[in-house]
């Protein structure tokens, strides 16, 4: 039995294993992959207050490292459901049961849809810039979509690829200015506008992808940032979610469920950004704590 355990390791889970930590909480944090979350596939973030400019990569291990620091454990292990009314975790190596339980689980990368896709996962399709955009040094490869994750995995590329070209369905980019003007200036970055990918083909690698207006383009790979959907397939209507996947709560982090607290991009919100998930993390955690003094 912990006080309190934690599924995900993301901005939000780490947050909320630190202070929940800090409150003297027997904590436990439960995660399929790696901790950092969405963060390790940021090239650089220049956002979080204090913190001028850092990697994705390095910005989750020092948080990763202050957690550990206070004794933190993480646990790389899959939650395949859970029963919120007792607090009961299952993963694909036991079952765990908290006195209270923080979901932090975040977003997952939404795919495109099209055939190709999924044959090709891997063998040129990805979704991480950061992990795969070095293995095609020299090559062609497209990026889909319209947002800054698009505009970052271009700009990521532009050192190592010999041209990205960014396919996106409006007629303009979306996002930061200064992230526009980077991509403007990249002689090896192009954009087309009003189209998308609707087939991706090859043999036994990625080569070419087609176009919703008919183009095909010869590519060695194709890089999907078309946005995030929540990662809550788990939760198996366990608490009130919209239709969308989110969890529903508000700036208390407390679900309709006593002891059941959600933290992070998966809870309903207008902003998502790493210091709000922080923030829910320590707003979710000090709560939990507050729970538990008052049992």
């Amino acid at each position: 039995m912990y006080d309190v355990i934690i599924i995900g390791a993301g901005p939000a889970g780490l947050s909320a294993g630190i202070y929940a930590i800090r409150s003297g909480l027997e904590t436990l944090i439960l995660d399929k992959a790696s901790w950092g979350g969405q963060t390790i596939l940021s090239a650089e973030i220049e956002n979080y207050p204090a913190v001028p400019s850092v990697t994705g990569p390095d910005f989750a291990e020092k948080m990763y490292q202050q957690l550990t620091s206070l004794g933190g454990i993480i646990k790389m292990e899959e939650v395949k459901s859970l029963e919120a009314e007792s607090r009961t975790v299952a993963t694909g190596s036991g079952t765990y049961q908290g006195k209270a339980l923080i979901i932090a689980a975040g977003l997952k990368r939404r795919k495109l849809g099209c055939p190709g896709e999924e044959t090709f996962a891997g063998r040129g399709v990805s979704y991480c810039a950061i992990c795969d955009g070095r293995f095609f040094t020299g090559k062609d490869v497209v990026v889909v979509g319209g947002g800054n994750t698009a505009m970052e995995d271009a700009l990521y590329m532009s050192a190592y690829c010999k041209t990205i070209t960014i396919v996106c369905r409006k007629d303009s980019l979306k996002g930061e200015e200064k992230l526009k003007a980077g991509v403007e200036k990249k002689e090896n970055i192009r954009t087309i506008y009003g189209t998308s990918v609707s087939e991706i083909r090859g043999e036994n690698a990625v080569s070419e992808a087609v176009l919703s207006d008919g183009q095909v383009l010869k590519v060695s790979a194709v890089f999907v940032a078309i946005g995030y959907e929540a990662d809550s397939g788990f939760l198996n209507g366990q608490v009130e979610m919209t239709k969308e996947g989110y969890v529903v709560a508000g700036e208390d982090c407390r679900t309709n469920v006593p002891g059941v607290f959600i933290a992070g991009d998966l809870r309903t919100k207008e902003v998502r950004q790493i210091v709000t998930a922080a923030a829910d993390g320590a707003v979710a955690a000090l709560g939990a704590a507050d729970d538990l003094l008052k049992m």
